[in-house]
């Protein structure tokens, strides 16, 4: 292949091997695969040799190997084979930001001007499509090279062994780097940076865990069966893990009987990780699903379901009954609290009001011989707001101070694999601890050390920044988190919001497909693997993996399903089928409430100008900083937002705001919507096998929907611009609600047109089965963003 004509004029390489010859040759084979788009990766070899100056033939081939070599390693151009003969392809541009701010590419950039360059890659002054971050997590592989020497701004490889083809990739993009001597020269921020992302030289792992860490988790877990302790257990600690071997401790050492032992949290999800982790260690021991393993809300329903006791409607209303039930001396309900043997209560520093009295109710009525475990950490205590009186007692700091519990802390971090990150949990916790009162200075303090803490501060365009591809963004309002997602919008991001007061999401594809099945049906596998393949758009999940989850959902043992049997299964689903979000794809947005219990490597946390005025509860603004940024593992910025205007109205609460011409409410609460009996009893049902399919459509493609009323001023969900399938009903609650905002009477007309609602997703639902009889599934639509009613 003659390249001569085309490319050879007036070329030259430097002499030597060093890295000006190296940024050469890498721009001539840069040149001739970008405007080839493809060639053969001998031939070019065999070309870019006489171009140098020097040494022999040999050397002259080795030297251009290697480069090559480095430039598929990094992707730079790709690589393959045509007819047996290797060849060199052209890859789509990509623009990386390093940790020092500056910003390289690579790919089919067409950026030669190397000459006298050491860097092998250019660097642009252009917007980053990624960051290094990005760039190193797209290849397989552990990030983490425990043992191996730190690195300096410049230096040549020492450690044991070939240096890992990570490093090597990230040394290359940050610097000037030689793969045959394995030298580098790099900034001060970018070998900081990679100190830390790989764990090298002393900024070990957090990944390794310590004796003391192991130490401190085993005492917790194996204390005696019948002892009273507080656990103070900080971000990263390991606090499900240790609760969780505290419970298996009890059952296999202690010999509790399962049904003896209860464990309270917070959330759902909590909970089923919780049975699944300890399900798994116990699966056999007789009798362990007996465990009582349930969320505060679950409990205080099954005390009055238990007594029967009428439920008085909704979760405080259940809780603050539950409370008086366990208050009342009732003999039936102080027995069946005396029979547990162990209680284990997680979150104590979130307790406050009727969450707080309904856990000392429980504690004064357990016979003095039961053990309580306390999980509680006082830096995480950011419920304050709920109290009914601004005391800011919670159970933990009533139940740290009783003289018949002892206190114990885990004392590892975890979570963080940064010095930076390692030393802003230490140093921040500890400045709390000092300040627990609170002061504005203590919070400006946090704020900074944070801030101290971070890759990049005060990010305002932070919907556009190459970081928030991934992660968790953060914001410590609802308002905050509102204006983050319009703001990630109109940038044309995808992303995924976690909000409270959201249905139950259970994976849709069971739904969509063994919905409006009858509930007595008998399923085989190879059946279900035809209404598996018919499915479309597809399941994530392949048919086998979905086979196995349905069998242990029926639970019956046999080869064949049956429709209710599953849907029974899915009274209280197993954890890895939950979702706590809206949307498939992109960074999570959430509130820094919404979101404790959950890590990730990187978190964008959105700060706003501080509080102020006589009622700010500094302690708690600080304490709430430091638990949005202690969700970081690696990579930690800080951003800028400032939040538009909202009004709340209702209960749960909801956001709304005016316009000059239309309102917008906040939609997809969870009893926004009418249950699916009641939608099929409304007459807009055409066909429910059609209609399950259209809203499995619609979890895909997320769409927008409208809502309009019928003859009877129900308000229909229907797809935008289409006559045709409803896709559910807006509940009267809403309607009601929406009335309020019109600022017009509750049995008015209501709006001809509701629009600007957002498909987010579908859920599987349980549809209760007639008395006896087995229940059955449907797939229900999730809504979400705000829905616009004109004046």
């Amino acid at each position: 292949m003659n390249f001569e004509s085309e490319f050879g004029y007036g070329l030259r390489v430097p002499s030597g091997s060093g890295p000006r010859a190296r940024r050469a040759i890498a721009d001539l084979v840069r040149r001739v695969v970008s405007a080839r788009r493809g060639v053969s990766r001998i031939a070019l070899l065999e070309w870019i040799q006489q171009f140098i100056e020097g040494p022999n033939r040999s050397e002259a081939s080795a030297l251009v190997e290697s480069v090559i070599d480095v430039l598929c390693e990094i992707k730079d151009i790709g690589f393959g084979k045509t007819l047996g003969e290797p060849v060199l392809v052209a890859l789509p541009v990509r623009r990386i930001a390093l940790p020092d701010g500056k910003v390289i590419a690579i790919g089919d950039h067409r950026i030669e001007n190397g000459a006298g360059s050491e860097h092998l890659v250019p660097e642009v002054d252009q917007t980053a499509t990624e960051t290094l971050i990005d760039f190193l997590d797209s290849f397989e592989g552990t990030a983490v090279l425990i043992g191996a020497p730190a690195l300096s701004p410049k230096g040549r490889w020492t450690g044991d062994g070939a240096m890992a083809s990570a490093l090597r990739r990230a040394l290359t993009l940050s610097g000037v780097f030689d793969p045959v001597t394995l030298e580098w020269s790099t900034s001060e921020v970018n070998a900081a940076f990679m100190n830390d992302w790989f764990g090298l030289g002393d900024n070990v792992s957090s990944t390794k865990t310590t004796s003391a860490s192991d130490t401190s988790q085993l005492r917790v877990a194996k204390a005696a069966a019948g002892s009273r302790m507080v656990v103070e257990a900080g971000p990263g600690a390991g606090k499900t893990h240790a609760a969780c071997e505290r419970v298996i401790a009890l059952v296999q050492d202690e010999g509790l009987a399962p049904s003896r032992v209860l464990l309270l949290s917070f959330t759902r999800v909590a909970v089923a990780e919780l049975i699944a982790r300890i399900a798994k260690r116990l699966q056999d021991v007789p009798n362990v699903a007996a465990l009582q393993i349930r969320t505060f809300d679950s409990f205080a329903a099954r005390m009055l379901s238990a007594s029967n006791s009428t439920s008085p409607g909704g979760y405080d209303a259940a809780i603050q009954a539950a409370a008086r039930l366990l208050r009342s001396d009732d003999p039936l309900v102080a027995d069946a609290i005396g029979q547990l043997e162990h209680v284990i209560i997680d979150e104590a520093q979130d307790l406050v009001g009727d969450r707080k009295e309904l856990c000392e109710a429980l504690v004064s009525l357990l016979d003095s011989s039961c053990g309580i475990t306390v999980f509680g950490d006082f830096a995480q205590s950011i419920y304050g707001y709920q109290q009914r009186e601004k005391s800011g007692s919670t159970f933990l700091t009533e139940i740290v101070q009783r003289d018949d519990f002892i206190s114990d802390r885990l004392e590892s971090d975890h979570r963080t694999k940064t010095l930076a990150l390692r030393e802003m949990f230490r140093v921040v916790r500890e400045n709390l601890r000092d300040d627990q009162g609170g002061s504005r200075e203590g919070y400006f303090n946090v704020r900074e050390q944070i801030k101290a803490a971070a890759l990049e501060n005060e990010i305002t365009r932070f919907a556009a920044h190459s970081s928030t591809t991934r992660g968790l963004i953060l914001t410590r309002s609802r308002r905050g988190l509102f204006t983050a997602a319009e703001d990630m919008r109109s940038a044309g991001r995808r992303f995924r919001l976690r909000l409270p007061d959201r249905p139950l999401r259970i994976e849709p594809w069971i739904g969509a497909i063994l919905g409006a099945h009858p509930a007595s049906e008998s399923i085989s596998r190879d059946a279900f693997g035809v209404m598996h393949e018919m499915l479309f758009p597809a399941a994530v999940r392949d048919v086998d993996e979905s086979w196995e989850i349905l069998l242990d959902l029926d639970g019956s043992g046999r080869d064949s399903i049956v429709v209710g049997r599953v849907a029974d299964g899915l009274n209280e689903p197993p954890l890895e089928l939950l979702s706590d979000h809206e949307g498939n794809a992109g960074p999570l947005l959430s509130t820094i409430h919404a979101i404790k219990g959950r890590e990730d490597q990187r978190v964008m946390l959105l700060l706003t100008k501080a509080p102020h005025g006589e009622t700010v509860d500094w302690g708690e603004e600080a304490r709430a900083l430091y638990v949005g940024a202690t969700r970081a593992s690696t990579e930690l910025r800080t951003g800028w937002i400032s939040p538009v205007k909202f009004y709340t109205t209702g209960k749960p609460e909801r956001y709304w705001a005016a316009r000059a011409d239309h309102r917008l409410i906040e939609i997809g609460l969870e009893p926004d919507l009418v249950d699916w009996l009641e939608f099929l009893h409304s007459g807009h049902v055409i066909n429910e096998a059609e209609t399950i399919a259209r809203i499995w459509q619609a979890s895909i493609k997320e769409p927008k929907v409208v809502a309009i009323p019928d003859s009877e001023g129900r308000l229909i969900l229907r797809f935008e611009g289409e006559e045709g399938y409803a896709i559910g009903v807006l509940s009267p609650d809403f309607a009601e609600m929406l009335q309020s905002i019109r600022q017009v009477a509750p049995d008015a007309a209501p709006p001809e047109l509701i629009s600007g609602i957002s498909v987010v997703g579908a859920t599987t639902v349980v549809v209760p089965g007639h008395a006896g009889e087995l229940p059955g599934l449907v797939l229900a639509p999730l809504l979400g963003g705000f829905a616009r009613i004109p004046r």
